[in-house]
């Protein structure tokens, strides 16, 4: 497995599957629904940034709506994954913020202003974020935890969700998906 996947391939999923009794293997399959190897273009249009800058999001946003948006990052960083199991070190809120501020709330692989949350269709469902992928703040792990890396601070860095999906499209200075990049 690469080093900087998150995620297991289908491959190596059903292998790891066979190593489970029989009732567990069928659970894991029927729920499994691996990512695409390249991600598919939304045909939706670009909509503006919210922010330009790192400055422009703590103008714009208030202290309890940064830490509320931390703590939703930390209980995604802590919750058990399909084959890495829950974490042994739990990820705080304040840690996420001191990751991000580190960053200045760029992205460590493409240098885009990853600060805005996923967007949400009327009904409040996740909708469709291809088009904005580099925008959305994502808290990533230098080693995946899927290949043994653990939540501990020095491992966790910040990334635009794009990036943190997709490692194969990591690319310095991408200007694709929305990216908001430095003047």
């Amino acid at each position: 497995m690469e080093p900087d996947r998150e995620a297991p391939t289908w491959e190596e999923l059903v292998s790891f599957a066979a190593t489970l009794p029989s009732p567990a293997r069928e659970r894991l399959l029927a729920k499994a629904r691996p990512l695409p190897t390249v991600p598919e273009a939304a045909e939706m249009e670009e909509p503006p940034p919210r922010y330009q800058s790192w400055t422009d999001f703590l103008s714009f946003t208030t202290p309890a709506e940064r830490q509320a948006w931390c703590r939703l990052k930390a209980k995604t960083a802590n919750r058990p994954r399909l084959m890495s199991g829950t974490p042994d070190e739990k990820v705080t809120p304040e840690t996420v913020w001191e990751v991000c501020e580190a960053a200045l709330g760029r992205c460590t692989h493409c240098d885009s202003l990853a600060v805005e949350g996923r967007p949400s269709g009327v009904d409040g469902r996740p909708a469709v974020w291809a088009h904005v992928g580099r925008r959305i703040g994502s808290l990533g792990h230098r080693v995946a935890r899927f290949n043994g890396g653990t939540n501990d601070r020095d491992n966790l860095s910040w990334s635009c969700l794009w990036c943190n999906t997709w490692p194969s499209e990591r690319r310095q200075g991408a200007s694709d998906h929305g990216a908001v990049l430095p003047p």
